[in-house]
Formats: structure tokens, sequence, C-alpha cells
């Protein structure tokens, strides 16, 4: 699977950081979600396909890349989408696993691991292995975040009020929303409202703390951060 993985991406330009950069967080994400399902107790052949889902989840886009120079799935394609089809209706997916009686829930992992909100199926493996790739993909973003060795910059703008209702209501925000790089910042933080897994908070937390620390004048965000750590906590500690 891995070497056909990186014959996959040969195709594009490795020399390219931001297609290089697609390529280990394919990687990562991979080592994640076997770490992450083991963790969750899943059994021996559903650690192997979570791996799988990792390595793929986003092989979208390296077209989406080559063609747009851009990775704004509201500007170009859904990345997922497009995954979707190049591996099953394109037949690639055969070049990393032949076990068919999978393949539908690798597409329905792949095709919502982008969405706001994970189309609803009553195969509770299909949603276990749909919101395992949502949480590590997210756990990784930060992760890739939080290492860019930055300033993030903040802008005079206000915070949008869909933004802000979202941190309300403790749910994630919704790109659509999102108007002005302070906007962009806050939601980011809120991708925590967005883990399904328990086990999947410490590590984002962890990663979030060092993105916050990258944030230019933190007083804007300091409240929005404070209640999405304390959401964690609460989550953690069972409350």
């Amino acid at each position: 699977m891995l070497e056909e993985f990186d014959k996959y991406v040969k195709n594009y330009d490795l020399n390219d950081e931001f297609i290089r950069s697609k390529y280990n967080h394919s990687y990562r994400v991979m080592e994640l979600s076997k770490k992450y399902a083991k963790m969750l107790n899943f059994n021996d052949k559903d650690v192997e396909l979570a791996g799988i889902i990792g390595l793929l989840h986003d092989i979208g886009r390296f077209e989406q890349f080559k063609r747009y120079h851009s990775f704004n799935d509201l500007k170009t394609i859904d990345h997922a989408l497009y995954g979707v089809k190049e591996l099953f209706d394109n037949n690639k997916i055969k070049l990393f696993t032949d076990k068919e009686e999978e393949y539908d829930i690798i597409k329905y992992a792949i095709y919502n691991h982008n969405k706001y909100q994970i189309d609803y199926d009553p195969d509770i493996r299909k949603l276990k292995h749909a919101k395992l790739i949502r949480d590590v993909d997210k756990i990784d973003i930060m992760f890739i975040m939080s290492n860019s060795g930055l300033d993030i910059k903040v802008s005079a703008d206000n915070i949008s009020l869909e933004v802000i209702d979202n941190i309300k209501n403790k749910t994630s925000v919704n790109s659509k929303f999102c108007r002005n790089s302070n906007d962009i910042i806050v939601r980011n933080l809120a991708l925590a409202f967005d883990i399904n897994n328990d086990v999947c908070l410490e590590e984002m937390k962890r990663n979030l703390g060092y993105y916050y620390n990258q944030i230019e004048d933190k007083s804007i965000f300091k409240e929005i951060y404070e209640e999405v750590i304390k959401y964690i906590d609460d989550r953690i500690n069972g409350n």
C-alpha cells in the first residue's frame, strides 16, 4: 500500500512544499489513525482499515493543488469528493486494497472527513471510522499550524457574529462564515468542539496550546481559548 501511494504521489511535484506537506500529512494521519484505533479498542481488521483511510483521506488534495494552486475547497473543488471519485470512479482503490467489502466504509469516511457534519448512516462501523478520521485529521491540522514557526497575524476586524454564536453554542465554525483572519483563528480554536472521541482530546488540547501561543495578540482570543480549553477539560474529566 505504501509503495503504491508513493508511486501515486510521484505524479506530482514533491519539490513543491505544498505537495510535500500533504504527502507528509497523509503519513502522519495514517499513523495517528492506527494509534487511536488501538486506543479505542478497534479490532485488528479495523485498525488496519483506519490506517488505509488515514493514508488516503486527502488523496484529492494533490490534483486540487496541481490544478488550482490552492487548497481552498470553497473556491476550487471539494477535495474529499474528488478523492472519492479518483479512488472509486477511476478504480484507483484497487492499488491500495483488494478488500472490496470495505470499500463502502472507505468511501463514506473519506467523503465525510471534511464536511461540516457527517452524513448520518445507521452503520456503526461506518460511523466510527468517519468519526476517527475527522478527529485525527484535525489533530494533525492543528499540529501543522502550531509548528509553522510563524507568528499568527491578528487583524483589526471584529469577529463575525455567526462565528461568536458558534463559540457560544460550542459548535465548530462553518468556514463560509469566516470573513477575516480573526474569524479563521477562532475557527481553528473551535475545531476542538468537533472532536468525537474523548481519547483524542489530550493531544488536540496540546496542539491548540502551541497554536494559541503563536497568536500575535492573544487578548482578543483569550476568553475564547479559555472557553475551548474548559470544554476539553470538562469532557476529559467526564463533566
